[in-house]
């Protein structure tokens, strides 16, 4: 689409609806429109406000640098060949574009926990959880806080679905890069390029019967018995029918000054492992929130670690959610896929 801010709202509408399919609600909703345009109109400034900003850290001028995530990315970039510095602006910005699916994921939470309207079982569950040792996990994977939080995840699925190219479009050499002569699009003197895609539909692999048993049901303690990223490999990865890991089996160490390293499954999930301990994730195509193997999401971890921070506050400070009813709420687009109506509300008990 062309960068042009004069783009017509058919066009808009047009080119979300193709590239994102069922994964927008109604893309032609006067909002959606507007707020696209409206994140075009400052994502140069945008980009150029990070970049001050990494550059801000790389020279020292803020106070405890290594407090940001983005620091981290600078320290083990190496000598860039990998990851430059637009790499850590582009990831910056990913993670800004990531915050609507934590607003989807916060609204999908408050519906359920709703004291009218809501889900009675998942209340259930949280008082359970919360009631009993929530960050003792016990020998096990995973805190039971952490489990009811993988499954609020699986079920609210904030993201719909990934698509990844099944040829690197970027080399000059391939046949999917625009403009060359080997294309297929070219060869048949097409006005447009097509790339072979695989889709990875999240919402419908985490309810498939096939992974879970009663797969609606709303169940934390489905999560004790899967494999983790630290149990998929070689072994597993026979045991399943490969000839071999998918993946080649490595570890990386970081160059920040701590003893940790980056390490991966026999599906290429890419996992944590700091003083000798691994930090694994789900590692099961039934859990599949965050995606699958490499395409995998790396904030994963981060993601639940803050949403168990937000419910412990609802716990602690006894925060109820209310539906307000209004006979005309006003719309909020909360991401990509989901505009709401504004009429929930939260109380605090005494």
């Amino acid at each position: 689409m062309s960068p042009d801010a004069s783009v017509d709202r058919e066009t808009v509408c047009e080119h979300a609806a193709e590239h994102n399919g069922a994964l927008l609600g109604d893309p032609t909703q006067p909002i959606v429109y507007d707020n696209y345009m409206t994140v075009r109109a400052l994502l140069d400034f945008l980009k150029d406000w990070i970049d001050e900003r990494l550059d801000d850290i790389t020279r020292g001028r803020i106070t405890d640098p290594e407090k940001t995530i983005a620091w981290y990315w600078l320290k083990n970039a190496g000598d860039g060949t990998h990851f430059a510095k637009k790499d850590v602006v582009f990831e910056c910005f990913h993670n800004f574009v990531a915050l609507s699916q934590w607003g989807n994921t916060i609204f999908g939470i408050m519906s359920r926990l709703s004291q009218d309207g809501g889900d009675s079982r998942v209340r259930a569950a949280f008082e359970k959880t919360m009631a009993g040792d929530p960050d003792a996990a016990n020998g096990a994977p995973y805190t039971p806080l952490e489990m009811f939080v993988m499954e609020l995840f699986r079920t609210i699925s904030p993201n719909g679905g990934s698509v990844s190219a099944i040829s690197d479009a970027r080399q000059s050499g391939s046949s999917d890069n625009y403009g060359d002569s080997g294309s297929p699009a070219a060869r048949f003197g097409l006005p447009w390029e097509r790339s072979g895609f695989m889709v990875s539909p999240h919402t419908s692999t985490s309810f498939d019967p096939v992974h879970w048993t009663n797969p609606s049901q709303f169940d934390p303690d489905r999560y004790r018995d899967v494999p983790t990223s630290a149990q998929v490999d070689e072994a597993k990865s026979k045991q399943i029918g490969f000839a071999k890991c998918p993946f080649d089996l490595t570890t990386m160490k970081v160059s920040d000054g701590r003893n940790a390293a980056m390490a991966n499954s026999a599906f290429g999930t890419v996992f944590g492992v700091v003083d000798g301990k691994p930090l694994p994730v789900c590692d099961y195509a039934g859990f599949a929130p965050f995606g699958f193997g490499y395409r995998r999401c790396p904030g994963e971890q981060l993601t639940i670690n803050v949403f168990e921070d937000f419910l412990r506050k609802v716990w602690r400070d006894k925060i109820t959610f209310h539906s307000l009813h209004l006979p005309n709420p006003r719309k909020v687009p909360i991401g990509p896929n989901a505009v709401i109506d504004d009429d929930v509300s939260f109380a605090r008990l005494s």
